[in-house]
């Protein structure tokens, strides 16, 4: 019977969250009790980063839009600054504390603690004095004693997209790096220019699937307007999303066939943030359904839970499974050994010593093919690499081609003025065509490291059927009569017929796959551009920089590099516009020499494939050596006691049963688990 999950709200993901949380610990005391000091401290570590865990959404948009409005209505009272004017200069980040207070943390390093009445005097441009402030300051944390918040939700408020260049990027570096993002879009003016912008040329392919739009200032419009609103938001929206998706992934490929069907139809409500705050305020449940601000707020639980949180529910089942399946076998293993006769264990023991290291032989000899794989990646880049300056100068000269000009533009008052809106024409485009190329990168190496721990499925097998080799070397064939069969009665009530030999193999044959990965194999190709940083640091022990790193490093050669600072008065004296064209060309050639001198674009790419790969390396070595080690140290143990001619006691006997028992209930449960998680990340 296949278990019942359910995490579809912040109340019951927090109990699931839970519930494996205490098996884990359960765990941590079984591994503790039988010397597993490899699996306890990695029990430990994975405890330490779901303490510390919490969804983070962002809240974005261009100024004016309603966003310090909307979070407020998300809080239930009034605790940010409404945006009357361009007010948030800084990330405002809002979190659960019982006691009211602000937390600053400056650019150079110090923090300082004030009242919260103060908080507008050091995050907003509402004065002079505020706006110097503000631009000391790196981010300010709120903490407030806030139910939303109490779900271990922090609600960052970022600047306005279009307040400054500085500001929105401020804003785009945190979205591969957030759980959930909330873009905010006016009823009254949907759908501008620069929200057109934002989405063709800077916003990542892979934020898209975390983003909900919403349409604000809904309730002064009539139900049949409000609707047409939305779906021609939408509509818009999944235009411009598809259209840049088939320039980075290829319309014909694989991943451009799942990303459609698994970012399918924008997520685009239409609410009144005003009237939901008032609303909650005053408790008046149904103005507030009218807001439809209840439907946002549900759509927003069930992207964090049940799109995101499953990640993160996937990695504490995996843990379990993994943990609770060396505990077994450890048990196994001892039992037997002990029951052994001493020439007959000292005869395996060295075998399993040996064992041992043929498996980390095979390992290194698997990091050579991943260092290869590294490397056919970087290769098979170079043609993109190789082209990538010449390709962003070549949009540069198109650009100048097709721009518009007549001979009023070279008068004298007006000159200074073309060049700089040519020059701002050619930063756009290129910005725009370096971003495309980045992302294109990106696919690649993230679809790469996806395909190249598929591959490594082959050796997980093969590992674990050595381990299993090992547990199997010390199977004596009296165990029955001397046991009763006991403890494989207790096993397979844990894993069914598979054994605990058979356990990952079977796990694999259910669809449950990549145990030394997290359990990420099978749908990484689709998650690796999803949800890129989280799925990389969470299943692959990857810091997934890539996505905001190559790209932003990449638009800042460009932006920090090319200016307007031409030589306006020696072309003035050309009065054709061919030669005006042609002498700025010249000078935009020049300021490419210097971008490519100033940032070795092919470098950072070269870093960040490697980084990559390294880190699946570093994931499959600490895994494979927590039970290689552990295996080890349980066999030299044992081989003490066998040297002082210890044999295991009833009492001894009935200690491992209990423990075996204890660790196959749990096992058991997380199998389940994994199984029906690996379902819905696959559906």
């Amino acid at each position: 019977m296949k278990k019942q999950i359910d995490y579809g709200s912040y109340a019951s993901y927090k109990e699931t969250v839970k519930g494996l949380t205490e098996n884990l610990k359960s765990l941590l005391g079984l591994s503790e009790e039988i010397a597993l000091v490899n699996t306890a401290e990695s029990i430990r570590e994975t405890l330490e980063k779901t303490a510390e865990e919490h969804f983070e959404v962002a809240i974005v948009g261009e100024f004016k839009r309603g966003k310090s409005t909307l979070i407020n209505a998300m809080l239930g009272q009034e605790v940010l600054p409404a945006d009357v004017l361009p007010a948030t200069a800084t990330l405002n980040r809002v979190t659960y504390s019982e006691e009211p207070y602000v937390q600053v943390e400056y650019k150079n390093g110090k923090s300082e603690r004030v009242d919260i009445n103060k908080l507008e005097d050091y995050v907003t441009k509402l004065t002079a004095e505020s706006e110097e402030r503000a631009e000391t300051v790196k981010e300010a944390t709120v903490y407030y004693d806030t139910e939303f918040c109490k779900n271990n939700v922090d609600i960052i408020d970022t600047p306005g997209l279009n307040d400054d260049d500085q500001m929105t990027n401020v804003t785009l570096s945190i979205l591969p790096k957030i759980d959930a993002a909330v873009f905010v879009i006016s009823a009254n003016s949907p759908f501008s220019q620069f929200e057109k912008e934002f989405l063709e040329k800077k916003m990542l392919t892979s934020d898209v699937g975390r983003i909900i739009f919403v349409v604000n200032c809904f309730g002064t419009f009539s139900q049949a307007d409000e609707n047409k609103i939305v779906e021609t938001v939408r509509g818009r929206i999944g235009k411009y999303v598809m259209e840049k998706a088939k320039k980075v992934m290829g319309e014909d490929s694989r991943e451009f066939a799942v990303y459609k069907r698994k970012i399918g139809t924008p997520r685009v409500i239409g609410v009144y943030a005003k009237q939901a705050l008032n609303a909650k305020e005053t408790g008046d449940k149904e103005a507030l359904e009218k807001s439809n601000f209840p439907e946002f707020e549900r759509a927003l639980e069930t992207m964090l839970t049940k799109e995101r949180g499953v990640i993160a529910l996937q990695i504490l089942a995996n843990k379990i499974t993994n943990s609770g399946t060396e505990i077994l076998r450890s048990v196994v293993m001892q039992e037997n050994a002990l029951m052994m006769a001493n020439d007959e264990f000292m005869e395996k023991y060295d075998e399993a010593i040996k064992e041992i290291g043929e498996i980390r032989n095979k390992k290194r000899q698997e990091f050579v093919k991943i260092n290869d794989a590294a490397n056919q990646v970087f290769n098979d880049l170079q043609p993109v690499l190789d082209s990538y300056w010449t390709n962003i100068e070549q949009t540069a000269m198109e650009v100048i081609d097709n721009f518009q000009m007549s001979s009023d533009d070279f008068k004298k008052d007006q000159l200074k003025l073309v060049t700089a809106k040519l020059t701002e024409k050619i930063k756009e485009s290129i910005e725009a065509r370096a971003q495309i190329i980045c992302e294109q990168i990106q696919n690649s190496i993230n679809f790469a490291v996806s395909c190249e721990a598929e591959r490594l499925q082959e050796f997980e097998d093969e590992f674990f059927e050595s381990v299993t080799k090992i547990q199997q070397m010390f199977t004596i064939s009296d165990r029955v009569s001397k046991n009763g069969g006991v403890m494989d009665k207790i096993i397979g009530v844990a894993i069914g017929s598979y054994g605990v030999g058979g356990l990952f193999l079977g796990f694999r044959e259910s669809g449950v796959k990549g145990a030394l990965l997290g359990g990420a194999t099978g749908f990484a190709g689709f998650y690796a551009t999803y949800y890129t940083a989280i799925f990389f640091a969470g299943f692959f022990g990857i810091t997934a920089t890539l996505p905001v790193t190559l790209c932003l490093m990449a638009l800042a050669g460009i932006a920090g590099t090319f200016t307007s600072n031409f030589a306006v008065d020696k072309i003035l004296v050309k009065e054709r516009i061919d030669k005006y064209k042609s002498n700025f060309k010249t000078q935009v050639r020049k300021q490419f020499h210097e971008m490519k001198l100033n940032n070795d674009f092919t470098e950072t790419v070269r870093r960040q494939v490697f980084s990559a790969f390294e880190g699946l390396k570093g994931k499959i070595e600490s895994e494979t050596e927590i039970i290689l080690r552990d295996t080890q140290e349980t066999l030299d143990n044992l081989n003490d006691l066998k040297t002082e001619k210890s044999n295991i006691s009833q009492k001894e006997m009935e200690r491992l049963h209990d423990i075996a028992e204890s660790a196959s209930a749990i096992v058991q449960e997380a199998y389940q688990v994994r199984r029906v998680l690996t379902e819905a990340m696959e559906s």
